[in-house]
């Protein structure tokens, strides 16, 4: 059985999906140099009838969504597979300098009022990273929600379709 009019359902779906996901990023102010957002994308394949579809994005993805546990509090992120164990440097210094410049935080000042420089300010986040986590974004998850509410009943329209197409062949052929 052709399976067209599914398979456009889900095309539809997940470029929904990806769109809201992007959408909600930019609007948690999560996207700041750009490269998850545009890495958001989906696979669809279709093989004798069978749908597979797939989510794409950079690796860091799913910790974006889902956040990531501190090593010595998970309130930040309850609910994360993700925890932050080992080495003091398992938080991405060279991202978090990165991030720093993009957002323009050259310096600041500590509690007597002194500057404190970039590479110590970079320091100092990873270390807040690293013991207390990053809260989760739920960019994707809530885009997939989204998508989800409205997706049985156009499956069930479209596979209709699809079945009185293969069913009007299979007739006319007997």
């Amino acid at each position: 059985m052709k399976t067209k009019h599914v398979k456009k359902v889900f095309d539809l779906f997940g470029q929904k999906v990806v769109k809201t996901a992007q959408g909600i990023l930019n609007a948690q102010g999560k996207n700041a140099s750009g490269d998850l957002g545009s890495s958001l994308g989906y696979h669809l394949k279709v093989k004798e009838g069978v749908l597979d579809l797939r989510f794409l994005g950079v690796p860091y993805a799913s910790l974006v969504d889902k956040g990531i546990k501190g090593s010595i509090s998970s309130k930040n992120a309850p609910r994360s597979p993700y925890k932050f164990k080992g080495s003091k440097k398992a938080a991405n210094i060279g991202a978090i300098d990165k991030w720093v410049v993009r957002k323009g935080l050259k310096s600041a000042r500590d509690s007597q009022g002194k500057f404190i420089k970039r590479k110590s300010l970079v320091f100092l986040i990873a270390r807040k990273i690293y013991l207390y986590g990053v809260k989760p974004s739920n960019f994707f998850s809530d885009a997939l929600n989204v998508g989800l509410r409205t997706l049985p009943k156009k499956f069930a329209k479209a596979y209709a379709k699809d079945a009185a197409e293969f069913i009007r062949t299979v007739t006319k052929e007997m």
